[in-house]
């Protein structure tokens, strides 16, 4: 049975490698980049997917970080033995390499690096953006991509064990049965016919009525994860062997993809340590139909969102710009957008790698302008290349 699993994130469906390529694009940033990995515990909530009621909420990082040094580049799956052998990734992902190296010192160019915290889509895992990660590191940012357990296809603790979603947990039932109800597909068809901003609101409004654990529950159990982790970094900038002393915590941002997106747009309504944020394809589900963002942000949309632009921009007290790239899908905000499946899903027309550049150019530019503070950077300059639909409040 067709689910919004397929329609709304990105599903759960990855076959044969499209690609040829054995590494990811280089990114072009002057720093090389490293790669590690973290783990918590959040003694203060409940895993809510343990149907026991017993175990506390957990959350894997992967982070990537501006370095100097360069020694064997990693693997993109962390074990793609397993990986591969328990979902329907292709055999090519065995050897598709990144650019980021481990167990290296983070750079000495500059003494301290800002902050930008990333979520991954729906039933997906923390690694679904490498490239973008890697492009943003060497432009001189320390990116966390936090695994929001049991909404993750699979994630992976330093040690190496692996976690991966609980098809047996009543909450992941209760979703997989709002996505299936008839009512929430009718909804979504409505989204690129509706004619008014008032109409384009009731779509986000209706759907959060129809599907409230995934849209309304979720975007907030994950916004309470970044939340949770906002308030470790201050540890880790402490103690930790890579990181020490090497984070800027007055300069911290968010952003995600789709439901990782609507997450971001949540915890940027009322997370006074945020400075910007950024949603790729993530609309105005959970709060954001009521609630106003209160920092610099951008939504990067694909064609699904074409004419939401000024909605989107009315949702936040500061400044705000809507980026909709024409002829494109969901997944093309991915790396699967290259590294892409033989029957894939969710893609649009567009050349695969015009959104991938469009990715690295307009949110580095983003966060260097409202993180970092290079206020000389126009926005709209950053976009004129690409056949995009602008809008901004500014």
């Amino acid at each position: 049975m067709k689910t919004l699993i397929s329609v709304f994130f990105i599903c759960l469906i990855l076959t044969s490698s499209a690609q040829t390529e054995k590494q990811l694009p280089k990114p072009s940033g002057k720093f090389l980049t490293g790669v590690d990995y973290l783990s918590f515990i959040d003694q203060n909530r409940k895993e809510l997917f343990d149907n026991t009621g017993k175990n506390k909420r957990e959350i894997t990082v992967k982070f990537w970080y501006p370095a100097d040094e360069k020694k064997e580049t990693e693997l993109y799956l962390e074990d793609p033995e397993f990986i591969i052998n328990n979902f329907p990734f292709s055999e090519s992902y065995k050897s598709l390499k990144t650019n980021s190296c481990r167990g290296i010192p983070v750079s000495h160019k500059e003494s301290k690096y800002p902050v930008l915290i990333f979520s991954h889509g729906w039933g997906e895992h923390f690694s679904q953006n490498t490239i973008l990660m890697e492009e943003l590191a060497s432009h001189g940012y320390i990116v966390f991509s936090l695994a929001h357990h049991y909404e993750c296809k699979f994630s992976i603790y330093p040690n190496g064990r692996i976690i991966t979603l609980n098809p047996e947990s009543t909450r992941f039932q209760q979703i997989i049965q709002e996505q299936q109800n008839p009512e929430a597909m009718e909804v979504f068809g409505k989204m690129g016919t509706a004619s008014t901003d008032d109409e384009r609101l009731d779509i986000f409004v209706q759907s959060n009525r129809i599907m409230p654990t995934l849209l309304v529950e979720s975007p907030r159990y994950w916004a309470e994860d970044i939340s949770f982790f906002i308030k470790q970094l201050q540890e880790i900038n402490n103690s930790n062997n890579v990181l020490r002393n090497k984070l800027d915590l007055e300069k911290i941002g968010v952003f995600g993809m789709s439901m990782g997106g609507i997450a971001s747009g949540e915890v940027c309504t009322d997370n006074l340590n945020i400075k910007a944020g950024a949603s790729l394809d993530g609309g105005l589900y959970g709060s954001l139909t009521d609630n106003n963002l209160n920092v610099p942000f951008l939504f990067i949309n694909t064609q699904r969102y074409l004419g939401y632009g000024n909605l989107f921009v009315c949702k936040s007290d500061t400044d705000c710009y809507s980026i909709t790239i024409k002829n494109s899908d969901h997944y093309n905000l991915t790396d699967y957008g290259i590294f892409q499946a033989e029957n894939q899903v969710m893609l649009g027309t567009i050349d695969p790698y015009i959104p991938v550049k469009l990715l690295n150019n307009v949110i580095v530019d983003f966060f260097d302008k409202y993180i970092k503070g290079i206020s000389t950077i126009n926005m709209k300059d950053c976009i004129n290349k690409f056949d995009i639909e602008f809008v901004t409040n500014k």
